[in-house]
């Protein structure tokens, strides 16, 4: 979270809640619709494009998404969450290099982020890297054995499924 609820101007505590409520409800035409006081307050900004970004990113309107990241990096917001976000938006407008570039400098910030190397092989392999997408897919459930199960139908790796090492991998999950 860029900041908590309670970190905000009194006056619009009650409206980011709306907002977040709406967010959580699956509305998030709704919670744009509510967003516009957030936003022109300067305490209240950060997170109301926080807000702004998640709603953005569940109407598939990913290219906005992007532009509101690009301010929330010049603040203090967690990196993690902001690489992750960016680099969906990227792989849905057709920037895979761009997403692939999000998930290294996570890598880069946390090496043992399990879900940093896999979502960094799901990207090389779209690229049409698969020694690269297959090692990091291999660090990736060094990390976190349990996203080989998610490897059996991530379709982000389909380039690799004919490769012996990657059924390898997915066999070592069967023998534990």
């Amino acid at each position: 979270m860029l900041q908590a609820v309670t970190e905000l101007p009194a006056s619009l505590v009650r409206l980011s809640l709306s907002v977040e409520g709406w967010l959580d409800l699956g509305a998030p035409e709704r919670a744009l619709a509510d967003i516009d006081p957030l936003l022109a307050n300067p305490a209240a900004r950060p997170f109301g494009l926080l807000l702004r970004v998640r709603a953005l990113v569940a109407l598939k309107r990913h290219a906005e998404a992007l532009r509101d990241m690009e301010e929330i990096k010049r603040g203090e917001h967690d990196a993690d969450w902001i690489e992750f976000q960016e680099a969906w938006c990227r792989k849905r407008i057709g920037d895979i290099r761009g997403a692939a570039a999000c998930m290294e400098r996570t890598i880069a910030r946390n090496h043992r982020s399990g879900m940093g190397h896999y979502n960094l092989a799901c990207y090389l392999a779209l690229l049409g890297e698969s020694e690269r997408a297959l090692q990091e897919l291999t660090i990736a459930c060094g990390l976190d054995p349990v996203l080989r199960e998610s490897m059996l139908t991530e379709s982000d790796l389909d380039s690799l499924r004919n490769d012996v090492r990657f059924s390898q991998l997915c066999a070592r999950d069967k023998r534990a």
